[in-house]
């Protein structure tokens, strides 16, 4: 190849000292636009130096147009430059100021000015021809080594020159160069395309390696917190410790390795996620195969789930890894790596919230029941006559009247330690029985939905819904509401109170969720019932200045009805009127007061005895009001006043004077029947029952004790001795 001081030739006499000094300067310690550059544009320039009008301002426009280069230079700053030195050199070696003039105008077109003509059409398709040179890939590698290179400013560049329709001005250049130029500039554009620090480059590849490294770390949370909790319910000191240890260190070990292998490359980064991976199938087989069963005395423990997590999120954090493998880095932190790796924390962050915890706590709940129908049909069409005589008798667990009601399907009974059972009212034999592994308490029990379903709320789990006929949960109230507490069970009503802010009634669904919320205020105490479509509250204050009052809700919508000033204890659902006692004078004065539910408007008022010493109490037989107190203070611990009254006018039907201490506990049959315990003697133990209009009667019996109680299930009559639950024919 020849040099590059050979191709000067004659295209100014007895101009050598130049040609030397341009030579030089094409030489120097540049990086780009070096002699190997001028060559190629100098041999263009042969083919095509025919079409210009000036050939010699042309080539000596060639010559300078890159004369004066500098790595700080724009092209356009070099472009003058080297005009610049053209006006200057030029004249001195006999070149007229016109030719000197033309060719520094071209030398100009060269840094992006703008120009038109014969000369400038063959110089810049003499200077692009360079674009289609085989060694392109060199040149524009030159040119970027410049440090005042701006890829993303090359990049536009390139892609202009691309979507432009030709990019050479002579037709012969355009037949010569053209395909060759746009190959080599596509090529070249790819690869500025990767170098460009694209807002969104390596997103994919950002957010996976971040969801993979907290999936792992957050098993590694769940691992380390299953340490303290039990594999199995009831907890048994000999379980194992060293396995949620082993797997602690496993899971914090793939959270370490992942986060060394998402900033690496190499063959051993792509083999890391198989770690994890491994170590997640292995676990969750062998927790599979180890589950402890659900048989009523035990149950799984929280350490199972917990456990089940973490191999779970280890899987799934190798999976994330190894997809993330699949994608291109970007070259530098951007911002759709950091929204990337944002969305990933938001997304582990609610599936840990809303997904994996609800999971583990079904799971837990599921697996901690068990349920054993024994296929027992029902006969709730029985009544007890009461002379003496045993139904039947319940034996093998602990039974007492103070825990079952009745149901639609039977007797609900709360026996012992997370125990509930069906009894058949005629038999007494159980129909079926659920049990929890995961309390060690009784459950608090309440009939709803007509008794079609039973409400059991069991310590340290919450309530669960028990269908009455089969005895299948048919739902598990969420954990917020496992504080209520129950105003009214049928229809459903609930409360919380909270120590700060206004607390609440609430509207409550067979599921436990809450249709709607009222609040009444803070430090309230309040008692609610309710009828077919309302809710009426009995609000009092204790640190606000306001007096007590009621206040009616609409049962559907929670909106307030109505509302009322004055308080009424021992509310009772007596139709659609709501019955209460209010009390005045100090409680000099007690009256029975009757208000229509729907409206709050007063229906009827009655005073009650003045010698009644004792509190009354209120129950609601179906018929009747049943109103209890003492005659007076001498003898409430051996006489009880009860009265019957009329729910439409308030007037008593009849009152008896029984002997049973005030305060006993009390059963009144749907037939308006009323029953308590009486000791006879110090032994032994009678009940009383008293029907409307008659004088009570007393029936001994032997082996119960009056301290239980009586307890009524519809028209059947229930006591309790040591050793078991008894119904009496």
């Amino acid at each position: 190849m020849p040099g590059l001081r050979e191709l000067w030739g004659d295209v100014i006499p007895d101009a050598g000292p130049l040609a030397d000094k341009l030579v030089r300067r094409y030489a120097g310690k540049r990086r780009a636009y070096r002699d190997d550059y001028l060559r190629h544009v100098l041999a263009a320039l042969d083919s095509l130096e025919q079409l210009a009008t000036d050939p010699v301002a042309v080539r000596l426009a060639a010559w300078f147009h890159r004369a004066v280069h500098s790595e700080e230079n724009t092209a356009r700053e070099d472009a003058e430059a080297s005009a610049q030195l053209a006006e200057e050199l030029l004249p001195t070696y006999g070149v007229t100021e016109v030719r000197a003039s033309e060719v520094a105008r071209l030398v100009r077109l060269t840094g992006g000015d703008a120009g038109d003509g014969a000369n400038a059409d063959v110089l810049l398709d003499a200077v692009d021809a360079v674009l289609a040179d085989p060694q392109y890939a060199k040149h524009a590698s030159e040119v970027r080594r410049d440090s005042r290179f701006d890829v993303g400013v090359r990049r536009e560049r390139i892609q202009a020159l691309l979507a432009s329709e030709r990019l050479y001005r002579t037709d012969l250049a355009h037949d010569r160069y053209e395909q060759a130029a746009r190959a080599n500039l596509t090529a070249e554009f790819d690869l500025l395309d990767g170098l460009t620090p694209h807002a969104w480059r390596g997103w994919q590849h950002a957010g996976l390696t971040a969801l993979a490294v907290l999936t792992a770390f957050v098993g590694f949370v769940a691992a380390f917190a299953s340490i303290g909790q039990p594999w199995r319910y009831p907890a048994f000191r000999d379980d194992p410790h060293w396995q949620p240890i082993l797997v602690t260190v496993l899971a914090a070990a793939s959270v370490a390795g992942l986060w060394w292998a998402a900033r690496r490359s190499d063959r051993v980064a792509r083999l890391i996620p198989a770690v994890p991976v491994t170590i997640g199938v292995i676990g969750v087989v062998v927790i599979l195969l180890n589950i402890p069963p659900s048989n009523g005395g035990s149950g799984a423990g929280q350490r199972v789930p917990l456990l089940m997590i973490t191999c779970f999120l280890l899987v799934l954090a190798g999976v994330a890894a190894f997809v993330a493998g699949r994608f291109p880095r970007g070259t530098s932190t951007n911002r759709g790596q950091l929204l990337a790796g944002l969305g990933a924390v938001v997304v582990v962050v609610l599936v840990t919230l809303f997904v994996l915890d609800p999971i583990q706590r079904a799971y837990l709940y599921s697996a901690d029941e068990y349920l054993d129908n024994r296929r027992v049909p029902a006969d709730v069409d029985v009544a007890s006559v009461v002379d003496g005589r045993t139904l039947w008798s319940a034996r093998g667990g602990a039974y007492t009247v103070r825990s079952l009601v009745g149901t639609a399907h039977g007797i609900a009974v709360a026996n012992g330690r997370g125990a509930v059972e069906m009894i058949d009212p005629k038999t007494g034999k159980t129909r079926w029985r659920y049990t929890r592994a995961d309390t060690d308490r009784e459950a608090k029990l309440y009939p709803v939905d007509g008794g079609q379903r039973l409400l059991a709320m069991f310590d340290q789990v919450g309530y669960a819904v028990l269908d009455t006929d089969t005895g299948k949960r048919t739902a598990a109230w969420p954990d917020g509401s496992r504080d209520d507490e129950i105003e009214d069970n049928d229809p459903l009503v609930t409360s919380k109170q909270y120590t700060v802010g206004s607390d609440k009634v609430y509207g409550t669904d067979l599921d436990g969720s809450h249709r709607w919320t009222y609040e009444p205020g803070r430090c309230t105490s309040m008692v609610a019932t309710a009828v077919a479509d309302i809710a009426i509250l009995d609000v009092g204050t204790s640190c606000r200045q306001e007096p007590a009052h009621l206040i009616g809700l609409d049962l559907e919508s929670g909106k307030q009805r109505w509302r009322t000033d004055g308080d009424l204890s021992d509310l009772t659902a007596a139709g659609d009127l709501l019955v209460g006692i209010r009390t005045e004078s100090e409680g000099k004065v007690r009256r029975l007061v009757a208000i229509d539910a729907h409206t709050g408007a007063g229906k009827w008022t009655v005073d009650l005895p003045k010698e009644w010493a004792c509190p009354p109490q209120l129950m609601w037989s179906g018929k009747r009001l049943v109103v209890t107190s003492c005659p007076n203070l001498a003898k409430r611990d051996s006489e009880t006043v009860v009265r019957f009254v009329d729910p439409g006018n308030g007037h008593a039907t009849s009152t008896a004077l029984v002997a049973v201490p005030v305060g006993s506990r009390i059963a009144v049959t749907t037939d308006s029947r009323v029953f308590m315990m009486s000791p006879e003697g110090e032994t032994k133990c009678r009940i009383m029952k008293l029907t409307e209009g008659t004088a009570p009667t007393y029936v001994p019996l032997d082996g119960v004790g009056c301290g239980w109680g009586v307890a009524a299930a519809g028209n059947l009559v229930l006591v309790s001795t040591r050793d078991s639950l008894v119904a009496l024919r």
